[in-house]
């Protein structure tokens, strides 16, 4: 038997072949990664002994052998600084920290969740705490400023007047919100509301809020443009308007009065002028002036309207020896000296002095025609 063994090869024919093996393999390799470009990055998923997801792209394995590459040259070390193998974990794990950094991580994670809830607290808590001493202050000060006020309004408030067309100007530059009654003498209404005006000025001197009143006389000289006359009519007065100071471009607005005509809607009236802070008064003093109120009225028109079924001083009844000779008055003379009797009377009544004194002197004026 022969046996055939190979015979070695020259050292140039092994390093060509060497060479030439070493060309195939990159060949090879390259066209493998051009097949995976073509088909694009797969991520196929490997269960290891952990049950963990693998993600084997070509990014994946490429970061996970430059990371391989970088703790080979540099260190176990090098793993406190590279990026956490999870991207979405909140804390840096605790495999890469020492103790004490472990419990300084976790210190400075919760202290700006402590101090935000110091800081939502705290305020609560003062306020809280303080809350009774602020309003214990905030009613001193209230009861200072309600003072401060009434000393200011019995200073600088006019008292209440009537005016004429020519004295308006005074009116309507005035530095406080003032409500105006335009009346007539001769109107029944008008013998009522303006003796409350005054008493009603009173009870805002009182209470210390800063608004005037004042009465405009539709009959005295001068006299109202025919105009006005027109959209306020003296036969229908009284009349209410609401004098607001330098409400557009420095000149007063006025605004007509659409409300009741008692004395508790004509006071909230006028303290909303001044602000909603004003301060307000008593209950008891606006129903003791409506009660006024009412019997003004009452008393007025007993006095006004009734008088034809009251005898009066004023007019005498004709001597019975005189009824054949036509001395006698007839009913229209007597009815004459009846209204001229009861105008003696209603201007008797006192209209400027409040409307205690109006209801005193009209009592003692109906008394007076009733005989």
């Amino acid at each position: 038997s022969v046996s055939c063994r190979a015979a070695p090869l020259p050292p140039r024919l092994q390093s060509f072949s060497t060479s030439s093996k070493i060309k195939e393999d990159e060949a090879t390799k390259d066209q493998s990664q051009d097949s995976l470009s073509v088909a694009g990055p797969a991520s196929v998923t490997v269960a290891d002994d952990s049950s963990k997801e693998v993600d084997n792209s070509i990014e994946a394995i490429l970061a996970r052998s430059q990371r391989k590459e970088l703790i080979e040259r540099v260190g176990p070390q090098a793993v406190r600084y590279l990026p956490t193998e999870d991207p979405n974990a909140f804390l840096i794990p605790d495999s890469r920290l020492e103790p004490a950094e472990r419990t300084w991580q976790k210190v400075f994670v919760a202290l700006p969740w402590a101090v935000f809830a110091c800081m939502l607290a705290v305020p609560l808590l003062l306020v809280r705490g303080n809350l009774p001493f602020l309003q214990r202050r905030a009613e001193d000060d209230r009861q200072a400023s309600a003072r401060r006020n009434a000393g200011y309004v019995a200073e600088r408030i006019p008292e209440f007047q009537i005016v004429n067309f020519g004295q308006m100007p005074d009116i309507l530059e005035r530095p406080f919100p003032t409500v105006l009654l335009l009346f007539h003498p001769a109107t029944f209404a008008s013998k009522v509301f303006l003796p409350v005006f005054q008493d009603l000025q009173s009870l805002l001197r009182k209470a210390g809020i800063p608004v005037s009143l004042a009465a405009l006389d539709l009959s005295a000289s001068p006299g109202p443009a025919e105009s006005f006359s027109w959209e306020y009519p003296s036969a229908m007065s009284p009349h209410i308007q609401l004098v607001v100071p330098r409400a557009t471009d420095g000149e007063a607005g006025v605004v007509d009065y659409d409300g009741r005509w008692t004395a508790s809607d004509l006071a909230a009236a006028a303290s909303s002028l001044a602000g909603p802070r004003a301060p307000e008064i008593a209950n008891e003093e606006l129903q003791l002036l409506d009660a006024q109120i009412e019997k003004l009225r009452d008393l007025l028109f007993e006095l006004l309207f009734l008088e034809d079924g009251v005898e009066s001083k004023a007019v005498q009844k004709a001597p019975w020896w005189r009824f054949g000779r036509r001395a006698a008055k007839d009913e229209e003379a007597i009815a004459k000296e009846r209204s001229a009797a009861v105008k003696q009377l209603e201007d008797r009544i006192d209209r400027l002095n409040g409307i205690g004194a109006a209801i005193s002197s009209c009592e003692q004026a109906l008394a007076e025609f009733r005989g």
